[in-house]
């Protein structure tokens, strides 16, 4: 997206944030965005361009602004920020005859701005799935290793605002509460209560940058969006993803199957819903099996042999195990996965391969913290759903623009960091 001139404002070896928004702006695919927003625009003065507008917000994003009031402040203070977004200073006439030079946009300009850009939400959502698209053909292994988590976002309205059913846009109609369970090692399980937004968010676990999301009322649970991703993925997702990691929140049989159906391999913790200790026979055998996928030959003196590991059979669905080399038993076991789906994961859970790759589930909860801690959702000032999926679809597009910069000039490690 180059739209503007590109400035000469810093030492070489410096990333300072004004350098920050040009690399943004000049990552960025094109669109048609603008056309769309600028039949949006009523009658009346039209002072700046919509491009000027829709910097001004990258800049708020870039800068780290809780607020549309602190932008404003910073355009008015900040000349180098007026040339970077192109608001010019300009004189307007009064009506008592006087001329007052202005600097940037009125908070009421841009607040119209923002709401058309709203209305746009999907096409920006688009725009940057557009930019996800260029990364697949630029990174050969971008897509290979999925994670997903869902990620709650409060409102910055009071839950009790909602039963006034006020719209004096104090009030927040679209939120609601979530419950978030969580099992504690004695067996009893605690409940969180969080009032607002969740987003449900599916990242590429190498460069931790975002490959799907959905933002829904806090209520809407994690395995049934997940299902709606999954369902919506593209073809380029779909052909490129092996493996899709994700805690035991996503455990079960409907979500597992379609995520095979999707020619993807889950690694998703076992639920816990045994006791810690208890086993389960297979079918009619002397082998034995726990939630952690860990199985045994038990001997005719009722010893439990752990076996190892040798590998899935895909011919029959299968995951194969055997004996420990020093026991000299060569018997092979077969296991059929449609005996217990969840336990026996189509990449065994007590392999190395499992818990290697389950690891790589964090990447997730690295993205989710910074949009807490550098796109500033801890203390934002958002009430609505509109504005919720505005302000997170943005904020993707600013870490996909400044990672599509990076890419394109050849760098291929921290594409997430906000560094050079």
């Amino acid at each position: 997206m180059k739209i503007i001139t590109q400035l000469n404002l810093f030492e070489e070896q410096e990333l300072g944030d004004l350098e920050k928004i040009l690399m943004v702006l000049d990552g960025l695919p094109e669109t048609d965005l603008f056309d769309k927003l600028e039949s949006k625009r009523k009658h009346g003065r039209k002072d700046y361009s919509i491009q000027s507008y829709f910097i001004a917000y990258i800049a708020k994003i870039v800068l780290q602004l809780e607020t549309d009031q602190q932008l404003l402040r910073q355009l008015n203070m900040n000349s180098q920020l007026r040339q970077i977004c192109g608001f010019e200073t300009h004189g307007v006439n009064l009506k008592n005859g006087t001329i007052k030079l202005v600097h940037a946009p009125s908070k009421s300009a841009y607040s119209r701005f923002i709401q058309d850009l709203e209305e746009v939400c999907p096409d920006i959502e688009e725009w940057v799935s557009s930019g996800i698209s260029e990364l697949y053909d630029l990174l050969p292994n971008f897509g290979v290793n999925l994670a997903l988590d869902g990620k709650f976002i409060y409102s910055y309205a009071s839950p009790y605002g909602k039963q006034k059913k006020k719209k004096d846009k104090r009030a927040d109609l679209d939120a609601d509460i979530g419950i978030k369970q969580r099992p504690l090692k004695n067996g009893t399980v605690t409940k969180e209560k969080h009032y607002g937004y969740r987003c449900h968010l599916m990242v590429d676990t190498t460069y931790e940058l975002p490959v799907a999301w959905r933002v829904t009322p806090a209520s809407e649970g994690e395995p049934t969006v997940a299902k709606r991703l999954i369902r919506n993925m593209r073809q380029t997702t779909m052909e490129r993803a092996e493996y899709l990691m994700a805690d035991r929140g996503y455990s079960g049989i409907p979500l597992q199957n379609l995520i095979e159906e999707a020619t993807m391999i889950p690694i998703i913790d076992h639920p816990r819903k045994w006791k810690e200790d208890e086993t389960r026979q297979y079918l009619d055998t002397d082998v034995i099996y726990n939630q952690s996928g860990e199985v045994f030959w038990v001997d005719d003196k009722g010893k439990a042999i752990q076996l190892i590991y040798k590998g899935y059979d895909k011919s029959c669905d299968s995951l194969r195990y055997g004996f420990h080399p020093h026991y000299q038993d060569n018997r092979i076991f077969r296991l059929k996965r449609c005996v217990e789906p969840i336990i026996f994961n189509q990449v065994a859970r007590d392999s190395k391969k499992f818990k290697r790759l389950y690891k790589k589930r964090t990447a997730v909860e690295r993205v989710n913290g910074r949009l807490d801690r550098d796109f500033r959702f801890e203390t934002h000032t958002i009430r609505g759903l509109k504005k919720m999926s505005l302000a997170v679809a943005m904020s993707f597009l600013v870490m996909i623009g400044f990672a599509l910069r990076k890419a394109k000039s050849g760098t291929r490690i921290q594409l997430a960091s906000w560094v050079v």
